[in-house]
């Protein structure tokens, strides 16, 4: 069944039901980034693959908004479906409730399934609709009636992560909830997303594709722990591990029979941006309902002193693998194809070398020519393209270690580079630097340290729409809140054992795309008079490109933080090099 068919079946089956238009975002039950190809509803619905995006499909217009990310991609996946692609943030183009509250009458019905949508978003979403007296219908699941080769539900064994990773005790961390929660003034806690739920119980699973999560909810009270999960995941080692800790295993679908049983007193503290509307909605009148954010969800950004020495440890067997597979790229056989997918492929390969290592932390962007100006460019085998020997390519990968979480990108050019080229690698370099170089008062925000990646290029009228940096998980989801740099406006204060990307960038449609990335660890810098100052300490260890640095463009102090970062990568990754490639890196980090 092809889009437009899928289309003209979804339209009959919403007017039977008197459904004007339907919703379908990308989220799962859970609120996740990445979800389970069983919650791809959107993906299978529109043939668009990105992980952000939203589908608006009324009885004559189909759309799918999406961000900077993933314009590129779209339009290519898009053509011929039925669907047609609003570029969100671009001036002009309305959001997905303005645009349905302009083309809708009063009294039409909007359609959404209250599994995927959040109880804050549902409120939100009634309240704009309220204002022209659209009627939202939030118990609306039509596909599920056309999914008919729909992918089970995940089904991966659950297991123990091991507190010598982990840093922290399952008890302990459930200690410190429980804590929260009595602050708070409430009896339970309600957890859904599965990240929080995987480091509160020291729990990891394969549910997810690399992401190393259970599908699962858990409900934390004063006296016990109740897991909501699929019972064939939890062998009765685990369980009877679980329950010594005060944890009892209880069926997936049963979370709804336990919310309906609060009583009369009791109150729960849930996250309206993380609970779905269909858990909040199951929540009985009589129970006080506390709306704040997780409590794990700030626990779990701020890494303990365990984590951070396995992430340094980490961070040298990630360089030693990104090193050798970029020498085996620079290094290709006249005979030998190397393609996307097979450099891929490759540097998989690479990491499963390396002590620890469980998995990539995402699926590869294998970005050659003009697919490196695709910011989250993913490749396939229609799209898999030939590693020439000529133009630039963008490898932005990232592995799953017991000891921890890592991602980087690196970007080389394949040949002789444009001046263009190297300008635009100069540019970002020296915003990279900026930011590795920083150092500011306790109480700064990401968006503060934002502008320090874009100031180089905003003086040449350039720009980057994704952010600079995220947080990432200690063998966890890659990309983890609530701390940011970018330019949205997060209240979010960096703090101490906060891990977090810099990765500045720059792209030219149909021509290259330019990512450069590390992953930085906030520190104590020192404390005076002005109060407590805090830094970064550079946690990726791989070259950057010397022959792509336009070196009248960069001032002293810049030269001499990439001269002083080169002889730390040589000595750190060159004892695990074989003679070749160390004398290779030893060229690739030589004083410019």
């Amino acid at each position: 069944m092809n889009t437009t068919e899928k289309i003209d079946l979804l339209r009959k089956l919403m007017k039977e039901r008197y459904i004007d238009a339907l919703i379908v975002p990308t989220d799962d039950p859970h609120k996740s980034e990445y979800v389970a190809e069983y919650w791809q509803i959107r993906k299978w619905l529109t043939g668009f693959s990105g992980s952000a995006g939203t589908a608006v499909i009324t009885m004559d217009k189909a759309i799918l908004w999406t961000d900077f990310r993933y314009y590129i991609q779209a339009e290519k996946q898009l053509k011929g479906s039925g669907f047609k692609l609003f570029r969100m943030g671009e001036q002009g183009v309305p959001s997905f409730t303005k645009w349905l509250k302009d083309n809708l009458q009063p009294e039409d019905s909007i359609g959404i399934d209250s599994n995927v949508f959040s109880a804050a978003n549902v409120k939100e979403l009634k309240k704009e609709f309220d204002e022209k007296g659209i009627l939202l219908n939030p118990s609306v699941d039509i596909i599920s009636q056309l999914w008919m080769d729909r992918p089970p539900k995940p089904e991966s064994k659950a297991f123990s992560f091991p507190e010598s990773y982990a840093g922290q005790s399952r008890r302990e961390k459930i200690k410190l909830i429980r804590e929260k929660i009595e602050a708070f003034r409430a009896t339970h806690h309600l957890l859904s997303t599965l990240d929080d739920i995987a480091w509160t119980l020291n729990l990891r699973g394969q549910d997810v594709h690399t992401n190393p999560v259970n599908i699962a909810y858990a409900m934390i009270s004063r006296e016990k722990v109740f897991l909501f999960i699929n019972r064939k995941k939890i062998d009765a080692d685990l369980e009877m591990e679980l329950n010594q800790d005060g944890i009892e295993i209880c069926s997936y679908e049963v979370i709804y029979d336990a919310l309906a049983g609060l009583k009369g007193g009791e109150s729960i503290l849930i996250d309206p941006e993380n609970v779905n509307f269909s858990l909040y909605d199951a929540i009985p009148e009589h129970c006080r309902i506390i709306e704040k954010p997780n409590p794990s969800i700030s626990m779990k950004a701020i890494k303990n002193e365990i984590q951070i020495r396995h992430m340094r440890q980490t961070a040298i067997k990630d360089g030693v693998a990104v090193v050798k597979f970029l020498y085996w790229i620079e290094h290709q056989k006249e005979d030998e194809e190397i393609t996307e997918i097979s450099a891929a492929k490759k540097i998989f390969s690479f990491r499963k070398e390396q002590e620890f290592f469980v998995d990539n932390s995402f699926d590869p962007i294998m970005a050659y020519h003009d697919h490196s100006a695709m910011c989250h460019y993913s490749a396939t085998r229609e799209t898999d393209s030939i590693i020439g020997r000529n133009g630039m390519f963008l490898a932005d990968t990232g592995g799953h270690y017991l000891t921890g979480t890592t991602d980087i990108t690196r970007t080389l050019c394949l040949g002789k580079p444009s001046a263009e080229e190297m300008r635009d690698y100069t540019l970002v370099m020296k915003g990279h630097i900026a930011v590795a170089n920083a150092l500011f008062p306790a109480d700064t925000r990401g968006f503060q340290i934002d502008t320090l990646a874009r100031q180089y290029l905003w003086q040449q009228g350039m720009n980057f729409g994704h952010g600079t940096g995220h947080g990432v998980g200690f063998f966890l989801c890659v990309h983890e809140g609530p701390a940011r740099i970018s330019s949205h406006p997060a209240d979010v204060k960096l703090e101490k054992g906060m891990l977090l990307t810099n990765e500045p960038g720059v792209y030219r449609e149909g021509r290259h795309g330019i990512r450069l990335e590390n992953m930085i660890l906030v520190e104590d810098a020192f404390e005076n008079e002005f109060g407590k100052f805090l830094k970064f300490e550079n946690l990726t260890w791989c070259h950057f490109e010397r022959d792509l640095l336009d070196k009248t463009l960069l001032n002293y102090e810049e030269i001499d933080w990439i001269n002083s970062y080169h002889q730390k990568v040589y000595r750190f990754l060159s004892p695990e090099l074989d003679e070749k490639t160390v004398a290779w890196l030893r060229e690739k980090t030589r004083p410019i």
